[in-house]
């Protein structure tokens, strides 16, 4: 639970709304345990047709005849006494003094009382029912508007309290190391800032709610209990702490079966993402009974952790009610004994009040319990959410709390203009332990050359461009740019230089613009406007509804591949970098709108480093220099007409024209 309350530790900035929420739970709470005291009044005007007034002088009159006859029973045992000294008689004798006090002490408190009783209490019977049902009516109103009142500032707290964190995580989420995200999933991540969310939100409503109004209602009936008789209360209490054992028992597990069931909704939003995203590849090949199947599967695991979580929620409400019930049944057990025998003493050595209970009072004191066990039923309803909650807070925690590996060192150097080389010196790098994927690179690259990296696939091409960008560090080695350390720079700053296309282009929902404007932010519409001419999109945009302000939908489904590698090429020159990464940056692209691209990105790669990794021999005109990778070697490097002639890797990946 450590971790749900370091959630509530960050909604402690809301103080004053959750003062604001205490102070109406403690309104309801006292007006709760108030209104079950009407009961007393009910009781005795309906059953034996008393007003306040004939009640008080009633029970002053009780009281003088008691202490009369307690008096005469201390004479008759004290001559007694002095007769035998027995020890029993003195014991008795001590009890019967004891009482003695106490009728004087209630005697005292009628008889402070009756003057104002006199002055406002009604006179008659039903007047004085009619007040108590009016009390009982009013303050049941009273209850209701503070109840709505904490359910909105609940909500505020919890809502408040979810939205800083989601952004936070969020945040957290961006910056996590690459090779983290790649652990975690697309799913996983999914399933902490919604699903978890969510379940945080109604663990902190619970909290703030129910989780501090229930206890106190619980609170003040027992303290009204305590004041008719502390030691009997106590006896009714005596079953408490074996409830307590059994309900821990059950919470345990229910946060086991909570953590199984986060997993199976990260399956069954992986099932999803993975579907939709791919579903002409499930059509196509006629899969989608398969996919019908996995899908079934993964929801009956939630289902059925679902199903055991719904299990022990249900044990929770009988074992408190059978608590309750227990502790009720005791409690009578030991009044009846004491009213029946107008005993204050159990087993002569317990006290259990200073005069004898009336079965009035001993039924006010059951209501008390009664009033008790009804938030303390409740209460199973809050262990359920709060569970929950301080589930998903540990899953949150545990995945975003690590520090990122790759983050900026404490004092950054300036990260120079780039203007005279990229250099890799003997790189090493591994995504598994012993299964290096770069293996002691060394390669220079002059300011404004633009090198082709070729090679199969496995070779390491795109390991190098991540090792560049920062998303990884080398094991051994160092990357500098113009002679500096880059793992001495902000990653931030480092990226500010580069601009990347990738084969599987990204886009965003939104608008052609956005999607282009977004390579730079706060682009004017020249800049705009220029990259989309590098970038040849002017040569469909004519085709869309709206132009340039056409929707490309979701992952940019709206446009063909092409069209979406060239929305994502004006992107990257958008971003006027100084290192320009081209990632099979045309693959998607028809040979003659390529070859068009190719000669505006000529002029535009000018006055930049620029690395391109291709498989087609068309992208090499762009290239100065070639290098080719094996297995996370260089192997060759010259320029493409030396490797078109010399290198054997090379004729293999690009077989030479007749």
């Amino acid at each position: 639970m450590k971790p749900f309350f370091k959630a509530v530790g960050h909604s402690l900035r809301y103080r004053w709304t959750i003062l604001c929420a205490f102070l109406c739970s403690l309104l309801i709470a006292v007006i709760w345990s108030a209104s079950i005291t009407t009961v007393f009044p009910i009781v005795k005007i309906v059953l034996e047709g008393e007003t306040a007034i004939t009640w008080v002088e009633h029970e002053i009159e009780s009281g003088e005849r008691n202490l009369i006859s307690v008096k005469n029973e201390i004479l008759a045992l004290e001559n007694e006494y002095e007769e035998t000294q027995d020890a029993k008689l003195a014991n008795k004798l001590d009890l019967k003094k004891d009482r003695v006090a106490g009728e004087e002490k209630s005697l005292q408190w009628y008889r402070d009382v009756q003057p104002y009783v006199k002055k406002y209490a009604p006179d008659s019977a039903f007047q004085t029912l009619v007040v108590a049902l009016a009390w009982l009516l009013g303050v049941s109103l009273f209850k209701g508007i503070l109840l709505v009142i904490s359910a909105i500032l609940d909500a505020r707290v919890a809502e408040k309290t979810v939205y800083d964190l989601r952004r936070i995580y969020y945040r957290k989420a961006l910056e996590l190391d690459q090779r983290r995200i790649d652990c975690i999933g697309t799913s996983n991540m999914m399933t902490h800032l919604s699903y978890n969310m969510t379940m945080v939100s109604s663990g902190l409503r619970m909290f703030y709610g129910k989780c501090l109004r229930e206890p106190l209602k619980m609170i003040t009936c027992l303290a009204f209990a305590a004041y008719i008789s502390f030691p009997l209360l106590i006896i009714s209490l005596i079953i408490v702490p074996a409830g307590a054992f059994l309900i821990h028992s059950v919470s345990r597990r229910m946060k086991k079966s909570t953590e199984v069931e986060m997993e199976g909704m990260a399956d069954v939003f992986q099932t999803l993402i993975e579907t939709f995203k791919a579903v002409k590849t499930v059509r196509i090949f006629n899969r989608e009974r398969a996919e019908r199947r996995r899908f079934k599967k993964n929801s009956r695991t939630l289902y059925q952790m679902q199903l055991r979580i719904a299990l022990y929620d249900s044990l929770l409400r009988p074992i408190t009610e059978v608590l309750s019930i227990v502790s009720i049944s005791l409690s009578m057990l030991v009044g009846a004994y004491l009213v029946l025998n107008q005993e204050t003493y159990l087993f002569d050595f317990i006290k259990i009040s200073d005069t004898p209970i009336k079965p009035a009072m001993l039924l006010m004191f059951y209501a008390m319990l009664a009033g008790a066990a009804d938030p303390a039923r409740k209460m199973s309803e809050i262990i359920n959410v709060i569970v929950r909650g301080g589930t998903a807070c540990d899953n949150l925690f545990r995945t975003f709390g690590p520090e990122p590996l790759i983050q900026a060192p404490e004092n950054p150097i300036a990260v120079p203009l780039h203007q005279e080389s990229v250099e890799f010196e003997d790189v090493i790098f591994t995504y598994l332990p012993r299964q290096p994927v770069i293996k002691k690179l060394s390669l220079n690259v002059p300011f404004g050359q633009t090198i082709a990296i070729v090679g199969g696939n496995g070779s390491g091409k795109s390991t190098l461009m991540n090792l560049l960008a920062r998303f990884y560090d080398p094991h051994l080695g160092r990357i500098l740019i113009d002679g500096q350390d880059i793992r001495q720079m902000h990653p931030k700053k480092v990226r500010s230089q580069i601009a990347w296309v990738t084969q599987d282009s990204v886009l965003f929902k939104g608008t052609l613009w956005e999607n282009v404007a977004y390579g730079k932010f706060g682009a004017t519409d020249e800049e705009v406007m220029r990259a989309l001419e590098v970038a040849r999109v002017n040569d469909f945009v004519d085709e869309l509804e709206n132009g340039y302000h056409s929707d490309v939908g979701d992952d940019g489904k709206s446009l063909s591949a092409g069209q979406r590698q060239r929305v994502a090429i004006a992107r990257a020159v958008v971003a006027d970098p100084r290192i320009l990464i081209l990632d099979e940056a045309t693959s998607q692209i028809d040979g003659q709108s390529e070859g068009v691209i190719h000669d505006s990105l000529t002029e535009f790669i000018k006055g930049r480093t620029t690395f391109v990794i291709t498989h087609r021999q068309s992208s090499l005109r762009l290239a100065d220099r070639v290098i080719v990778m094996d297995l996370g070697r260089i192997v060759h490097d010259s320029s493409v007409e030396e490797a078109t002639a010399n290198s054997e890797q090379f004729q293999v990946l690009f077989k030479k024209s007749a």
